[in-house]
């Protein structure tokens, strides 16, 4: 949406209450928060770890769903009554008060599916509801090609989906000149501490890593409801002075972190409830800063990295690939460079966010031109 409001457009975006500042300019972008419940100190659904593992938290969040819609649509209605186009991130729960919108004042509206509200509505028998949110849409989106398949398979509109990947900051995310200590090789992954992202598997890598190279380092840069659990392995393998966890780091750290890092690893897996990797934009940030990535074959990981030319790709739960692959390219100085230049490359030329944004502009123009 930056890079809309620099092509002249006005956007004005709204938004769950999360803490800090209700309504605020962001580089051109008008951001309105609103409250969905009452005493609003019980807030509980948005924020911290996400709808999805918030709600699991109890019946008070639970009720908090269904005052959330109701907000929601209060907020659309009021706010979004004179916009040209709405834009919905997550049809379930956001797509109601669009539906609203286009009844009420002729307003288009495209959503973006990011792939759990397909997983989730199949989980809780709410295909229909998803159906009709998506397919009363003028188009959706897609971030991946896997997230695609799963809108087919839900028997979602296939004619009204294109695919558009989310992008990087390729002017803040890039290769910098830093302090890297020679006497370690740091692999590095970033992510929030959930199953789905596989860090166990990564953790329980290491022991056969260290085995044949002592000097290798594993940092893990996340939060998150598994932040104990993993701690735990760590010090089970007795593997604490290797492998460390980072929390609440700031993007100018966490871009330093990136361009002190020898090798990036994202483990991802198909958790035990379906979900699994929508994009992995974390892998897009690690290319944009030159490193070599490696990353499992799901979800849309495969859309980012092509088998051995941008990142290699792992067998989800493999532990011994994991420790194999990782130490081949310890061990291949030429092929962690040729595939850090190729990544990065790649990430310039096609996920950009300025790049990114001329393909949502296509898709704005193509359904405003169709509306008249």
């Amino acid at each position: 949406m930056k890079e809309m409001v620099k092509k002249g457009h006005e956007v004005h975006v709204i938004a769950p209450y999360t803490g800090k500042e209700m309504n605020y300019t962001l580089e051109g972008v008008e951001v309105e928060r609103f409250h969905y419940f009452y005493p609003r100190r019980y807030e509980q659904l948005s924020g911290r770890s996400g709808m999805i593992d918030n709600v699991k938290e109890g019946f008070l969040v639970k009720i908090q769903v269904l005052t959330y819609l109701f907000f929601n649509v209060y907020h659309s209605l009021r706010k979004l009554g004179g916009m040209d186009l709405v834009h919905v991130q997550w049809p379930i729960p956001n797509g109601l008060g669009a539906i609203f919108l286009k009844k009420i004042y002729s307003i288009p509206y495209i959503d973006t599916i990011h792939g759990e509200e397909v997983h989730l509505s199949k989980r809780y028998h709410m295909l229909f509801a998803l159906r009709w949110l998506v397919n009363n849409s003028s188009k959706t989106i897609t971030n991946s090609t896997t997230t695609l398949k799963f809108c087919l398979e839900a028997c979602l509109d296939g004619d009204k989906i294109d695919v558009i990947p989310f992008g990087v900051n390729t002017e803040f995310f890039r290769p910098l000149n830093v302090f890297k200590d020679e006497n370690i090789f740091q692999i590095l992954s970033v992510g929030y501490l959930i199953e789905r992202k596989g860090f166990e598997y990564l953790i329980r890598a290491m022991p056969d890593i260290l085995k044949e190279h002592k000097h290798a380092r594993l940092k893990i840069v996340g939060s998150g409801p598994l932040e104990s659990r993993l701690k735990e392995l760590i010090y089970e393998l007795d593997i604490g002075n290797e492998v460390e966890i980072l929390r609440n780091v700031s993007d100018e750290e966490l871009l330093l972190i990136y361009n002190s890092a020898d090798l990036f690893v994202l483990p991802s897996i198909v958790d035990s409830q379906g979900n699994t990797e929508g994009l992995g934009v974390v892998l897009l940030e690690a290319m944009a800063c030159g490193l070599p990535v490696v990353g499992s074959n799901v979800g849309g990981i495969p859309d980012i990295i092509t088998e051995g030319i941008s990142g290699i790709l792992l067998q989800e739960k493999d532990i011994s690939d994991i420790s194999k692959t990782i130490l081949l390219l310890m061990d291949d100085d030429e092929l962690r460079k040729k595939i850090a230049h190729s990544s990065l490359e790649m990430v310039k030329n096609r996920f950009s966010w300025k790049d990114v944004s001329k393909r949502y502009v296509d898709v704005y123009n193509e359904v405003l031109n169709k509306d008249r």
